[in-house]
């Protein structure tokens, strides 16, 4: 008996286990070719995010610019008086505070009352676009009505907003008007 025989070292042929060198090195490659691309896919896609992304192309957008430029004129001017109210939050008492937020209601009513007639007709989707972005600020009016009402009732009330797609309509509006550049058609943050 030959002494590899005795010890188990003989050489009876390639374990069973032990794959071929080949297919080991092709997954090998494979795998560091999906990582490569998935690294190189997941750099090229925050390099455009960062600087290449142009948030105007969002599909609110408006393609053409009359309503807009209009509208940051209008707005602009309600911006200017609801900011030369007293804030609403140092108010001395809610019924103070009440009447604040009731003058800034009026002043946000008639912006909305100007933009109406602005409203473009040609081509139809930007005219449903702003008609839904004036129901949202009809809404978003509403709500800040509301507020008056229960603060004169109850010193403790609370401003809560109506919901559009999950979150609150103010960010529907504010969205809009970001995309469009009419940065003073946003919600003011003057109900504290």
């Amino acid at each position: 008996m030959d002494q590899s025989e005795r010890h188990g070292t003989g050489t009876a042929g390639p374990a069973q286990d032990d794959e071929p060198e080949e297919p080991r090195t092709l997954r090998r490659k494979v795998v560091l070719a999906l990582v490569a691309a998935f690294t190189i896919g997941s750099f090229a896609m925050w390099i455009f995010i960062l600087f290449i992304y142009d948030p105007g192309l969002l599909i609110d957008e408006l393609p053409d610019k009359t309503f807009p430029t209009q509208a940051e004129e209008v707005c602009a001017e309600a911006v200017a008086l609801v900011e030369a109210l007293p804030e609403a939050q140092t108010a001395a008492d809610p019924t103070e505070r009440a009447d604040v937020v009731a003058a800034g209601n009026a002043y946000l009513s008639e912006m909305v009352a100007q933009l109406r007639p602005l409203v473009p007709t040609d081509p139809p989707a930007s005219q449903e676009a702003v008609t839904e972005w004036l129901a949202d600020w009809d809404t978003h009016l509403e709500d800040r009505q509301e507020y008056v009402q229960n603060l004169r009732a109850d010193p403790e009330a609370r401003f809560t907003e109506s919901p559009k797609a999950g979150r609150q309509i103010s960010r529907a509006i504010d969205s809009f008007a970001e995309v469009n550049s009419m940065v003073s058609c946003s919600t003011p943050g003057d109900v504290g």
